[in-house]
């Protein structure tokens, strides 16, 4: 038994330094993807800046373009969790729709770097090349809000796609004002942001 618990002990333990492990490559790799961008961006700075040997980050990734890939996904799941905390399938669609970017302006505001960097991404042939069609389903919760958006007659009958990027948009580019301090995400900017995203895409 003794044996056992022991063996259960140093797994847990080798589990967890392997979790602090990678989490150190990606919170390195998105300080510097964020100082030198995608294209500057190799395993032999991230080690570096890391303080450990490349060949540690090839241990857990198998190259650049793998931690690319799980790096971006990562941050794509967390934005998502953040995002929808709090909102629930009985919530009338407005509810939901408030609800929604008063969370992703929270998000904005307590996670600038993982904010810039998704952006970045976004931006991206390489991830819009590799990345589009994996994982796809992270955001389909928000897409059927729209949809039912649609259906109650409460937003213009057009893609879906464009009505979120309407309404996404305006906090896009005032989150990267926020961060150049160009601009405060106080309670009534917010208020205002999420009437105007409303007006532009109801019916």
């Amino acid at each position: 038994m003794l044996t056992l618990d022991r063996t259960f002990d140093y797994n847990v333990a080798m589990k967890n330094k392997s979790d602090n492990k990678t989490e150190l490559i990606y919170q390195t790799t998105i300080e510097l993807l964020n100082e030198i961008g995608l294209s500057e961006i190799s395993m032999s700075k991230i080690a570096k800046r890391a303080n450990i040997s490349s060949s540690t980050i090839y241990f857990y990734f198998e190259s650049k373009e793998d931690l690319l890939i799980k790096l971006y996904f990562k941050l794509k799941e967390q934005m998502h969790e953040k995002m929808f905390l709090g909102v629930t399938a009985d919530m009338s669609v407005k509810a939901a729709f408030e609800k929604i970017l008063r969370n992703y302006s929270s998000y904005i505001v307590n996670n600038q770097a993982n904010f810039l960097l998704m952006e970045q991404f976004l931006d991206s042939p390489f991830i819009q090349k590799h990345c589009k069609d994996q994982n796809g389903g992270v955001f389909k919760p928000m897409y059927s809000l729209f949809e039912r958006g649609i259906k109650e007659g409460l937003f213009k009958d057009s893609e879906t796609n464009l009505l979120v990027t309407y309404s996404c948009l305006p906090f896009v580019q005032m989150g990267k004002e926020y961060i150049n301090g160009e601009y405060e995400f106080s309670p009534a900017n917010i208020d205002k942001m999420i009437q105007m995203s409303w007006d532009a895409i109801k019916a």
